[in-house]
């Protein structure tokens, strides 16, 4: 029996003996201290005054609320206390809310805690909870009925999300967020018909969305993913990707409110349900950076609420919505599409005044997703500390025309942003365009890669302009000197326009400008002393205009001026010392500058002397009779060049003909920029025809070979054992989706060939070798703990990533140490993945050599046929045993068990026999922290489980692992 069972049966006894204790007092002090002897660390020492003492009474202790009317235990708060242990003690029986989050409890969430019938909020938020999440058994009476709030993010739960949590049909809240759970979203969740707030983000969900959700007919905020973490939160990854399109169902939903889903990998079309007008209550959406194709929907204007919009990064066409209530949002991003047409605003003057929500758990997610989605997006570094701010941005789309007039017609105090640079807008600014400068504090726009035209007359009327980007179009006119007038303007660009006259000194006067760029315009005159009077700038390109005269010393009193151009003018005179000095083509093309002596001192050319003599021409002019010796001559040799043309022509086009099918065969394609020694003719020859001795690895693919190019120029060849290709041409486009693949862990494919007798890849070299030679060399030399966890940690990341973050996913199907490279740091890379889908594709039937090597293959392939990412992880596994054993996976010590004894029975036999320490390398065990080690190898023991469902993902691998590294 446990410890605290012990403490627990105690409490009982000297409690049966207080007469006057109802049972129910009883039972909530033996609850508490339960808890309290489940609790392994308390080093603010919060829980001391929680004593068995009679005189203290539970209704006083720390963290513990009453019923006012019963004294029993109503609520346990202990939120953010430091707390280590385990959850392995029982609640008091008519507890309504406990709330230990923010602390470092582990094990399981106990099944006992979710068949409360009395317990309505329950929150173990960032704990470091793990296992699968469990219901009590189905027989049992109306388990969870009450329970309202359940929140268990930020811990390291796996498995599926259970379709049990259907049974809690009080359930409005629940938050499994940041966690390791995969599998599909339950359809089951859909008869939770109180439900206000899911959010399943940041796990490693996939499938599709289930429409079924549509039944939560009250859900208000629905969180699929976010990648976003909020501001002092740390940042992780985002694994969840779905399949297929959003459910008109889901998007039906009468009151959502917030849907969040950007980087979820959805596609299709965002396509309504059946509404009626007025039924949308959406205020926040978010689906940037999926695939979502087709139209902006014309029923988002029928939600007259929507503040928040971000559809960036997808593939949306056709032009914007008219009925689209943009003055109104607050933030609009629709850029990285390819949207087209004018750009309109709804002329409807009204906007929503109805207030979000008045339910407390919806109005914290909202204000917690835009806030973050304002503050991390791409208008921060242009707008500054503002915390009220309005953002626009339509760039990098097609839209065309005239620039729009957007009238904001927002509430309150706030700063501007509009974006609609790389677009296709023309004209010139309209009376209407900066109208919204009326309304904003501050404002920033960018308008550079268009084809505007007309002067910047206008600009000065703005007042709240904070920046002002306008490069790349067909300005033209002078600048005006009352820009001056611009007290808050930061930044000015307006490099390769057509402007001309001079550079207003007023300029000096924006004592807030921090950039300012006039490169590439046709600006002439001197550079006026008082534009450096703007003490904060940092950044001034002035290159490639008109300008002369000498450089004002004043410049070398600005001691925040890092970049200064004023390369290719007419300027003269000397150089002035600087505060930054970068080098000297920033004074470049001025031909009467005094020679740059700076660090990287490049003298500008002499001017060319002019010798002052002319071409002479004896005899004056050419007389007639001369021109037409010339064109007579003219005539005949191009006559002649096209005979000779033509003879060589039919006689070459035979032998170019011959040649083609050759050259082809000969052609090595690439991925990056790769240097001219890397072609076929090179490769055969540093590989010496693919000759043994430059043999440095053989494998279920094929042999590899060391090729050095040229000195210091090494890859890897990797010639597939394939013979001859069927559906080539899938083959190829496989492959080239493979070269694509980038990972810090993963070995680089460079290149590749495809011939009719020869197939080979190109690879970079890796000088360390791979890990089946260090295993093998573990016995005669000292290996640390720090290399075996570091190539374990590599090797997993990599794993992870090919199985949740590779586009498309990739199942490597032959893990085994020859396979995975070191560097001469002993950084592990993992090497030949996809190649097992490759030869599928190019072969009419898949062999079955290729789904794995014998040790190494999970169990269930050998009764099903059938691989899946479970089946690398168990790879995975017997790599790591061998990494911390030295052993290979039928290693010949294991004969003494009989036949079938592999590395994975011995570890298990040596763990259940408590002789962990003789699974070691010898030296690895005595030089390393022993429960690292120890952990290591039950991760490596789980891995290889024969249950799929009890075998962790490799996502839940590198977080176990991770936890170690924190540990350390």
């Amino acid at each position: 029996m446990a410890a605290p069972y012990y403490h627990l049966l105690l409490i009982l006894l000297l409690l049966h003996f207080t007469p006057l204790a109802s049972p129910s007092a009883v039972a909530d002090r033996a609850a508490l201290l339960a808890l309290k002897g489940a609790v392994t660390a308390d080093p603010a020492s919060l829980l001391s005054s929680w004593s068995s003492s009679p005189s203290s009474h539970y209704c006083h202790w720390r963290g513990v609320t009453c019923h006012p009317s019963t004294a029993t235990v109503a609520a346990i708060d202990l939120p953010s206390a430091s707390l280590s242990g385990t959850l392995d003690f029982p609640i008091p029986p008519r507890l309504l809310r406990l709330d230990l989050s923010g602390n470092n409890f582990s094990g399981p969430v106990p099944a006992a805690f979710l068949a409360s019938q009395t317990l309505r909020a329950l929150n173990l938020t960032s704990n470091r909870l793990t296992g699968p999440l469990l219901f009590p058994s189905p027989s049992s009476p109306a388990p969870c009925r009450s329970l309202t709030h359940l929140r268990l993010a930020a811990n390291f739960l796996v498995g599926q999300i259970p379709r049990a949590l259907a049974q809690c049909r009080s359930l409005r809240v629940l938050d499994l967020s940041r966690n390791v759970l995969e599998g599909a979203v339950p359809p089951a969740l859909g008869r939770l018909a109180a439900l206000r707030v899911l959010d399943v983000s940041r796990n490693s969900l996939t499938d599709r969305i289930p429409p079924q959700l549509a039944g939560c007919r009250n859900l208000a905020v629905l969180l699929l993913t976010n990648p976003t973490a909020p501001p002092g939160e740390d940042q992780q990854p985002e694994f969840n990707a779905f399949v297929g399109a959003l459910p008109p169902e889901v998007l039906a939903i009468p009151a959502l409110q917030v849907l969040w889903a950007p980087r979820a990998n959805l596609d299709g079309r965002l396509l309504p349900g059946y509404r009626n007008n007025g039924s949308c209550s959406l205020r926040a959406v978010n689906l940037a950076q999926n695939y979502i194709a087709g139209a902006v929907p014309q029923w988002f204007g029928e939600c007259g609420d929507l503040a928040f919009l971000d559809l960036s990064s997808n593939s949306l066409e056709g032009s914007m919505p008219a009925q689209l209530r943009i003055g109104c949002m607050k933030y609009l991003n629709v850029s990285r599409n390819s949207l087209s047409g004018l750009l309109l605003s709804s002329t409807d003057s009204k906007c929503s005044s109805r207030l979000i929500d008045a339910d407390d758990d919806v109005l914290q997610y909202y204000e917690a997703l835009v806030g973050s989605a304002l503050i991390s997006g791409p208008f921060g570094p242009v707008m500054g500390d503002s915390t009220s701010v309005a953002l626009h941005d339509f760039s990098n789309n097609g839209f065309a025309g005239a620039l729009p007039s957007l009238h904001l017609r927002l509430d309150g105090n706030h700063s501007y942003g509009l974006f609609l640079n790389s677009n296709m807008f023309n004209g010139t600014f309209s009376g209407g365009f900066f109208g919204f400068c009326k309304t904003a504090n501050g404002a920033a726009v960018n308008l550079s890669s268009n084809q505007l035209s007309g002067t910047l007359d206008m600009l000065p009327s703005c007042l709240a302009l904070q920046s002002f980007e306008a490069g790349h179009n067909r300005f033209s006119g002078s600048i005006s000197p009352s820009i001056g007038d611009l007290h808050l303007l930061r930044s000015l660009v307006l490099r390769e326009n057509n402007l001309a006259g001079q550079i207003p000194g007023r300029l000096g006067d924006l004592a807030a400008l921090e950039v300012l760029d006039l490169s590439k315009n046709s600006l002439e005159g001197i550079m006026p002393p008082q534009l450096f009077g703007a003490s904060r700038l940092k950044v001034l390109m002035l290159d490639h205009n008109r300008l002369s005269g000498s450089i004002p010393p004043s410049s070398s009193e600005l001691a925040q001026l890092a970049v200064f151009d004023v390369s290719f003018n007419n300027l003269s005179g000397d150089i002035p010392s600087l505060r930054h000095f970068a080098d000297c083509s920033s004074f470049a093309g001025n031909p009467l500058l005094s020679p740059c002596l700076g660090p990287n001192a490049l003298v500008p050319p002499l001017a060319a002397t002019d010798s002052g003599k002319q071409t002479q021409r004896s005899g004056g002019h050419l007389t007639r009779s001369k021109v037409l010796m010339v064109i007579v001559a003219a005539a005949a040799t191009a006559l002649v060049s096209f005979i000779l043309a033509a003879f060589f022509f039919f006689l070459c086009e035979r032998r170019k003909r011959a040649k083609i099918a050759n050259l082809r065969r000969k052609v090595v394609v690439t991925f990056t920029d790769a240097p001219p020694e890397l072609n076929y003719d090179n490769l055969i020859r540093a590989t010496s025809n693919f000759s043994i001795q430059n043999l440095i690895g053989t494998g279920g693919f094929g042999a590899t070979y060391k090729a050095e190019l040229a000195p210091g120029y090494l890859v890897a060849v990797k010639r597939l054992a394939m013979g001859r290709f069927q559906g080539l041409q899938q083959f190829d486009a496989e492959i080239a989706t493979l070269g694509r693949i980038r990972h810090r862990n993963l070995v680089t494919l460079i290149g590749y060939h495809i011939g009719e007798s020869d197939t080979f890849l190109i690879y970079n070299y890796l000088p360390g070798g791979n890990l089946e030679s260090f295993i093998h060399e573990m016995g005669s030399r000292k290996v640390s703990w720090a290399e075996v966890y570091t190539i374990g940690m590599d090797v997993a990341q990599a794993l992870a990533f090919l199985h949740g973050s590779c586009t498309p996913r990739i199942i490597h199907r032959d893990i085994k140490p020859s396979n995975i490279l070191l560097d001469d740091e002993l950084n592990a890379y993992l090497s030949d993945f996809g190649l097992a889908r490759l030869i599928e594709v190019a072969q009419t039937h898949a062999t079955t050599d290729v789904a794995g090597t014998f040790g190494y293959v999970a169990p269930e392939y050998a009764t099903t046929c059938r691989v899946s990412d479970k089946s690398d992880v168990y790879s995975f596994g017997v790599v790591l045993l061998e990494l911390m054993s030295g052993k290979r996976s039928l290693d010949p010590s294991f004969s003494q068990f009989g036949d079938g004894f592999t590395i994975v029975a011995w570890g298990r036999m040596l763990m259940q026999e408590e002789r962990t320490s003789e699974f070691f390398s010898p030296g690895l065990w005595d030089a390393s922290p022993k429960d690292r080690l120890t952990e290591m190898l039950k991760v490596a023991i789980s891995c290889t489980s024969e249950s799929l469902a009890v075998r962790p993902s490799m996502r839940q691998v590198a977080a176990r692992l991770k936890q170690l590294r924190n540990a350390q």
